[in-house]
């Protein structure tokens, strides 16, 4: 009877990837149907549970959730830049580095700039 009053402020809605229309089921549907949430869950992949019509929290099976975490470890932005940060590390801590610094440190804005042109001109 409670699953059928329009006015339900919290309600479960089940996505199935089968279907295009979620099934709305009443918030005391999330408690005393948990089982089969989880076993939604397991069979399309997730479910969200909506608070006021408004999607609030998603229960994900194992399954989806190993292969969220790993797809986003794979594609993590930062990894890229950690590897190029401890190649340039690696440089750095080469014998006669500190030496290649200070004189770095040391030169004028004039002897940067014909470095660096000099440095495109060897890419290219």
């Amino acid at each position: 009877m409670l699953d059928n009053m329009p006015n339900m402020r919290q309600t479960v809605c089940m996505e199935s990837r089968k279907k295009q229309t979620p099934a709305n089921r009443a918030a005391s549907h999330v408690k005393s149907h948990w089982r089969d949430i989880v076993q939604e869950a397991n069979a399309n992949g997730e479910v969200v549970v909506t608070n006021y019509n408004r999607p609030e929290v998603v229960v994900v099976s194992m399954e989806r959730y190993a292969k969220l975490k790993n797809d986003a470890i794979a594609r993590d932005p930062l990894t890229a830049l950690r590897a190029e940060f401890d190649r340039e590390l690696a440089v750095l801590q080469q014998p006669g580095a500190s030496e290649k610094l200070r004189k770095i440190f040391a030169s004028t804005p004039a002897e940067i700039a014909d470095a660096a042109n000099a440095a495109r001109q060897r890419k290219r």
